[in-house]
């Protein structure tokens, strides 16, 4: 006798299988509370910067304190290049 194999039945696209990502919540809210999009594809115009603007993965270099204070200048960098919260002039989703 065969050994019975274990099925997944789910309607629609295949479900997901992994947990979320937990950096997620905490974007939502830097992107809520700062109004840039972290950990999305950009385009960051820079002041007092060595390079005008930058294109793309808008990343934390380091983590906020907690609680978030929008006081606070974050450490960002898109690639290997940091730059803060405050030198970004403009931003756009491509």
């Amino acid at each position: 006798m065969e050994s019975q194999q274990d099925f997944l039945f789910a309607d629609g696209p295949d479900p997901e299988l992994h947990l979320p990502d937990p950096r997620s919540n905490l974007y939502a809210d830097i992107t809520a509370l700062w109004q840039i999009p972290v950990g999305q594809l950009v385009r960051v115009d820079l002041s007092g910067h060595h390079f005008s603007y930058l294109h793309g993965h808008l990343e934390l270099a380091r983590a906020p304190d907690l609680p978030l204070d929008r006081r606070e200048t974050l450490a960002l960098h898109i690639g290997g290049i940091e730059f803060t919260s405050r030198q970004i002039k403009a931003w756009s989703l491509p």
